[in-house]
């Protein structure tokens, strides 16, 4: 049963506490809209801002990237899926025949699907492991190959410090590089071709 919660009697002259944080989370809720319309000051020089994501996803090589990413976890799928239902197919049947067949036959026939669904549960960590190390390998290749030209953006504008936009309420856009990064990048790096990272051993 629910424990009976305790109603606490504040003294008249005690504040009684509002509820935390309703102010600020409908401020920032509403950042997204009211940031939209907003009119910004002089660009504070010396302060840059950067879309990190934005600049891996909407780079040519970064959408090229994560569009062969996809085909990888599709193809991963299906190969699973099929595997998957199978094991359960056949773990139908062997329930709906269990009273018409020994326990012998039962048990031999459970053991040999238990054998089965372990395999198959070794496949699915090895492939699940193959997409996360491709990605994150991918991923480091934008980053590098993102460097330079961050580095050349970054002087040409004369920036002492780059902040993440994504942690800021509201980006003044003459302030944001990230369309600018994108552009160079496009200029600089083509989209690249990668397998799939092979098995761990």
């Amino acid at each position: 049963m629910w424990k009976k919660r305790r109603r606490r009697v504040h003294s008249p002259g005690e504040t009684k506490p509002r509820a935390a944080g309703i102010g600020l989370i409908c401020l920032l809720l509403a950042g997204g809209a009211s940031a939209q319309g907003a009119s910004f000051g002089q660009p504070t020089p010396g302060i840059c801002f950067l879309s990190r994501e934005r600049v891996l996803d909407q780079s040519r090589a970064g959408a090229a990237a994560n569009q062969r990413m996809q085909l990888f976890v599709q193809g991963v799928e299906r190969e699973l899926s099929g595997e998957r239902s199978a094991i359960g197919a056949d773990a139908n049947v062997l329930q709906i025949q269990r009273p018409v067949i020994s326990e012998s036959i039962y048990q031999q026939r459970a053991g040999a699907l238990a054998l089965r669904q372990q395999s198959f549960q070794t496949l699915e960590n090895t492939r699940n492991d193959q997409l996360a190390r491709t990605r994150a390998a991918v991923t480091a290749r934008l980053v590098r190959e993102m460097a330079p030209t961050l580095a050349a953006v970054l002087s040409e504008h004369g920036c002492s410090a780059v902040l993440e936009t994504s942690g800021a309420y509201a980006v003044n856009p003459r302030m944001d590089l990230t369309a600018e990064v994108i552009q160079v990048m496009d200029a600089r790096l083509a989209p690249f071709n990668f397998d799939l990272e092979p098995p761990a051993r």
